[in-house]
């Protein structure tokens, strides 16, 4: 089950440099709701004829079918064509008038180059932008610094549990929680071996996808409501776009591109895919499940799900059209459709000639500005509100898809922030009569646990107790601890503090045992991800990257191939760490010693591939052969993540890490 999560509060970023760190800090995040399983397969009013197969391909306008099949009767894709994975999709989207595919779009954000990096001198440093000259995608500020759990909490945000965008100008959206747990869009940047724009034009991803969210919300305002795509984000509310290198042969074809993308992990139940291919063989193409059903069971409303826009057509329009069929639209039972998962109604986001296969356009809504609305007259596929008995209110309507925000977000400041309450309660607090609610533990890890308990009344903070201990205030009914200790006993309580300030006292406590860390045992043959637990981060090879020398780095964990790892067995109680992406192994950038980054190579027998894995006072660590340099997260911020190090082997907190079984 998918898990929407928000951030409870500050998230600490400690122990960082060459200092040494005693303990850590335990931090905790809140999560939120869970959505239903799927239903087995769509379901129509009637059911399309097949296609008489696909036509021939068109190389110039981006109309090409290779790969694709036209879906058989009784097929669920009938009606569309088919993937060599068997997912649907409406087939290739001809571009817009006067649009030469072939023709490339410039960054739509100037960036300027920094110092050299230390890793790859020859490339520069992170680009920045010319707003702010920070590095791109690198987390807010505050968000590094943020002061320990133990700290008073800050003032409520805009609403409950959103985070306030911190990002440049015209690249932030709507973020919701922690920007990472449940249903979300992925933005994604694909391109080959032998040519990566990450750094050119990673800005450009997150505006065009925030201008791909300016479509929803508009629209949705149109209809009296509040629609948002729901991103995974960075802490500073930018889109986050990962960086994936594919095979050439990947980037030929649609079904290609989806398949090497699930083969490093990009297959998850909980994610739409915002694909920007760096090649030119499509406009714009996308996945579409072809479900009427109106509840929350639609087909539309699971993942995985690919959108794909090739560098001739990037911006968010293209992108937002293609989010649009992951979405659910256009169904063939709507009012005006085309049968071909486009409307005839224009002007329209979705609507799109079809022919000669399907009827001619329309024009309903005459103000051409309405091209970048969805549902001109919002009665095929998105209303925040249809009447009752009314066509969206018995069919699927993506304004109900589980993918968007209903809420604004956290990217406007609250105005009339609530009380920050003081860690402390008030010396004489009134108790309510009933106490705290009861509290319940799950899905425990060797450093973490998912706490939660039943909303109470009238209830504006809940207080957290570890141990007795006051460890956090939140507004969510569910919390993640972090930074546990291995095999350790725990108990959770929680006190509400109501409107007066008045404190009920800790409810029932629910006691825990982490399990053991295993020692840093790893058994060859099987992928496992690093977890550091002071920062939240996974180690993580940058991009996917085959290219020798492609550095280390920690991330926000997503668990796939690039942060997936063989811990083969080099003899001697040391092992080399395999890259599941690349496969090739990790070694020093230079002789073991503090500051030094860790890259890929081939793996060989170089004694400097030889890494020891082992457990301190139940924390594993990964240090060279000798002992003396351990593997940490450093402070020097690398392309929106951080360069992972070498320091001196002491314990602190960036030095700790999890290694647990991928997948």
């Amino acid at each position: 089950m998918a898990t929407a999560a928000v951030i409870a509060g500050g998230v600490a970023y400690s122990g960082l440099g060459d200092g040494a760190q005693a303990a850590q800090p335990v931090q905790a995040e809140a999560l939120g709701s869970q959505t239903p399983a799927p239903a087995a397969a769509p379901a129509r009013d009637q059911e399309p004829a097949p296609l008489m197969g696909a036509p021939a391909n068109e190389d110039a306008r981006g109309m090409i079918y290779d790969g694709l099949k036209a879906a058989p009767q009784g097929d669920r894709c009938v009606g569309v064509y088919r993937t060599e994975a068997g997912q649907c999709t409406h087939g290739p989207d001809a571009p817009p008038k006067g649009v030469d595919i072939k023709a490339e779009i410039a960054p739509a954000v100037k960036t300027k180059a920094a110092a050299a990096d230390p890793a790859h001198p020859e490339a520069g440093a992170p680009a920045s932008t010319e707003a702010d000259g920070r590095p791109q995608d690198a987390p807010a500020a505050d968000a590094r610094t943020a002061k320990a759990a133990s700290a008073a909490p800050a003032p409520a945000p805009s609403s409950a549990g959103k985070a306030v965008a911190a990002g440049p100008a015209g690249q932030t959206v709507p973020c919701d929680g922690d920007g990472s747990t449940g249903n979300r869009v992925q933005v994604v940047y694909v391109h080959g071996p032998d040519r990566d724009r990450y750094s050119e034009y990673v800005a450009s991803f997150r505006k065009w996808a925030a201008d791909a969210d300016l479509i929803y919300s508009t629209s949705a305002q149109e209809t009296g409501g509040i629609r948002h795509i729901r991103y995974v984000t960075a802490a500073d509310c930018t889109p986050t776009v990962l960086n994936i290198e594919l095979p050439a042969s990947a980037l030929s074809e649609f079904s290609a591109t989806n398949n090497a993308l699930a083969g490093k992990g990009l297959d998850r139940r909980d994610r739409k895919y915002m694909i920007f291919a760096d090649t030119q063989v499509y406009c714009g193409i996308g996945t579409f499940n072809g479900d009427e059903r109106a509840g929350q069971d639609n087909l539309s409303n699971f993942g995985p799900s690919y959108g794909r826009t090739d560098s001739g057509c990037w911006g968010g329009h293209t992108a937002a059209h293609e989010l649009g069929h992951n979405l659910g639209a256009v169904n063939n039972s709507a009012p005006n459709t085309s049968r071909g998962a486009h409307c005839t109604d224009e002007y329209d986001v979705m609507c799109y000639s079809d022919t000669p296969y399907y009827p001619q356009m329309r024009y309903v809504c005459s103000n051409q500005a309405a091209e970048n609305i969805l549902d001109c007259n919002h009665d095929d596929y998105f209303h925040t509100n249809p009447k009752p008995g009314s066509y969206l209110a018995t069919h699927w309507n993506i304004a109900n898809n589980q993918f968007l925000m209903r809420t604004g977000g956290g990217t406007d400041p609250n105005p009339n922030p609530k009380p920050t309450p003081t860690p402390t309660p008030s010396p004489k607090p009134t108790k309510n009569p009933t106490g705290g609610p009861a509290v319940t533990a799950g899905q425990l890890k060797a450093d973490s646990v998912v706490v939660s308990w039943p909303q109470v009344q009238g209830a504006v903070w809940y207080q957290v107790l570890l141990n007795s201990k006051h460890l956090t205030w939140t507004q969510s009914q569910v919390l993640r601890i972090y930074n546990l200790q291995p095999g350790t006993d725990y108990k959770v309580a929680v006190s509400v503090r109501d409107g007066a300030g008045r404190d009920s006292g800790p409810g029932s406590a629910a006691s825990f045992r982490t399990p053991g860390a295993g020692g840093g045992a790893t058994t060859p043959g099987s992928r496992y991800t690093l977890g550091n637990g002071s920062t939240g981060m996974s180690a993580e090879l940058w991009g996917g990257r085959t290219a020798d020398g492609t550095v280390l780095v920690g991330a926000r964990a997503n668990g796939y191939a690039p942060q997936q790892w063989y811990f083969d067995d080099a003899g001697g109680g040391l092992v080399r760490i395999r890259s599941a992406a690349s496969g090739k192994c990790l070694q020093a950038g230079s002789a073991p010693a503090a500051g030094v980054w860790v890259a890929q190579q081939p793996c060989g027998s170089d004694s400097a591939q030889n890494w020891r894995v082992s457990s301190r006072a139940g924390a594993v660590t990964v240090t060279d052969a000798s002992g003396g340099y351990a593997l940490s997260v450093s402070n020097r911020p690398y392309y929106g993540d951080w360069l992972l190090d070498l320091q001196r082997a002491d314990g602190r907190a960036t030095q700790v890490w999890t290694v647990q079984k991928a997948g």
